[in-house]
């Protein structure tokens, strides 16, 4: 019996011995480039795996041994000189990203991004998710954008994944000139967004052209283009197709969050309310102040096409196409 748990235990220690991996003629190995993209990233992230033995811990794995991010370290080597790419190679420009300052940064803000993208979307976490966003985004115009999608569509998407998800392939059908999905987006109620930049941006995560809606509670020719024609179901399924709709009244009384409240350079007079910067934005960008006045802007700023007062459909449906 002692004989028989001698002999098991010689068994495992060389398979144990065996499961180790020779750094010394894997580091020399040279990182092959395939014609199949697949095969390339599948052979490098086995081996990349094997890393652990060689100086490079669980977190460097999972934090670099992403396959679009290895193809990304090593495939400009590749086409470079070949020859000279082994695993060492990798190994040593790996060691000294881990030397920067910068890697614990980066290592923090990739645990997060999969982190939120788990999370479910819930405006009652909104507080906690929003700094998550603004640490990843770096940008709180984005963030207040983001916010007006969960708030317009709140059952819409169920976790932060399937937004980013979601967003990328609207992103995707731009760029290769495919119609933009269309979303249903809310045309007669006030947006409550007093930067242009925002609403220019929250547009582009949708898909989809801005369509500005200038108005005001006591403006009588605007109350008659929408019982006219304005919410007639063929205009508003056109609107909510082909563009990202915002109605801004002028007139709109409720006052901005105070971190929000600024003097205005051209009048000198404080702006307090939403109806304040609308205003501003209307004469600013657009050097008009009547109402109704529509203006469509392209995702990049560009202004397309402008259209005052009328009671005519048909010239409102050729201003929308």
């Amino acid at each position: 019996m002692k004989l028989l748990f001698s002999v098991l235990f010689l068994l495992l220690s060389i398979i144990s011995l065996k499961a180790q991996t020779d750094c010394k003629q894997l580091l020399a190995q040279k990182i092959n480039l395939y014609d199949d993209l697949e095969k390339t990233q599948l052979e490098l992230t086995t081996n990349f795996s094997k890393l652990t033995d060689c100086g490079l811990d669980e977190t460097d794995i999972v934090f670099f041994g992403q396959p679009p991010v290895l193809a990304t370290l090593v495939i400009g080597w590749l086409n470079e000189d070949p020859e000279t790419v082994t695993y060492q190679k990798l190994l040593d420009e790996i060691l000294k990203m881990k030397a920067t300052p910068e890697y614990k940064e980066s290592v923090t803000f990739y645990n997060d991004f999969v982190s939120l993208r788990s999370k479910r979307i819930d405006l009652a976490n909104w507080e906690t998710d929003s700094q998550i966003l603004l640490a990843l985004v770096k940008d709180e115009r984005a963030v207040n954008a983001i916010y007006q999608v969960i708030k317009e569509k709140p059952d819409e998407f169920e976790t932060y994944g399937d937004m980013m998800d979601e967003f990328n392939k609207l992103a995707d059908s731009m760029i290769s000139n495919k119609e933009p999905l269309a979303e249903e987006t809310p045309f007669l109620t006030d947006a409550e967004i007093i930067d242009y930049d925002e609403l220019l941006l929250t547009a582009q995560i949708w898909g989809k052209p801005l369509l500005i809606y200038f108005t005001a509670y006591v403006d009588v020719n605007s109350r008659k283009m929408e019982e006219a024609f304005l919410n007639d179901s063929d205009i508003q399924e056109y609107l909510e197709a082909n563009y990202y709709t915002v109605t801004l009244f002028v007139d709109e009384k409720k006052v901005v969050p105070k971190k929000y409240i600024t003097k205005n350079a051209k009048t000198g007079k404080l702006m307090k309310t939403y109806g304040a910067f609308y205003n501003k934005i209307q004469e600013e960008r657009f050097k008009n102040q009547s109402q109704p006045y529509f203006a469509i802007v392209s995702p990049d700023g560009k202004i397309l096409k402008t259209q005052g007062f009328t009671l005519k459909k048909k010239e409102f449906k050729k201003f929308l196409k």
